[in-house]
């Protein structure tokens, strides 16, 4: 009597214990048209620059993006405070043992560029009435 009432209370527990709860949402799609955007050109330079970096543990930590991430900054901010590297090349020296791999040295091969000339999309082709016809007929749909 004892087995039965004991088997009884844990197939209860067990059976009460496990409850799955499934949560879902929705989103309203809401037609939206560009109102205001800016634009601007883009100075790429002639020359390509190359910039070594050994990462710490702390950036390694952070996963291979996360070391690719840092090589750029810090080439972009040693050649000429750029702001973006055009045809980047990304070379990487690692260790590999069982679990884990080392990066031990990255390097990075690009042009660096500058954003210039910013000015508003306003006046260019995006805001067109023909643009907008289109973008209304055939972009936003229900």
């Amino acid at each position: 009597m004892k087995k039965i009432f004991l088997s009884v209370a844990v197939l209860t527990l067990l059976a009460t214990s496990c409850t799955i709860t499934k949560k879902s949402a929705t989103t309203a799609k809401m037609p939206t048209n560009l109102h205001s955007s800016m634009i601007a050109d883009l100075d790429v330079s002639d020359e390509r620059i190359t910039y070594t970096m050994n990462p710490s543990m702390s950036i390694r930590k952070g996963g291979i993006a996360n070391v690719k991430n840092a090589v750029r900054q810090e080439a972009l901010s040693k050649y000429g405070n750029a702001d973006v590297l055009v045809n980047e090349e990304f070379s990487i020296s690692s260790r590999r043992g069982i679990f884990w791999t080392k990066i031990k040295s990255i390097t990075v091969t690009g042009r660096p560029a500058k954003y210039i000339n910013f000015r508003s999309a306003n006046d260019s082709v995006w805001s067109s009435e023909a643009y907008l016809k289109y973008a209304n007929k055939n972009l936003i749909k229900d």
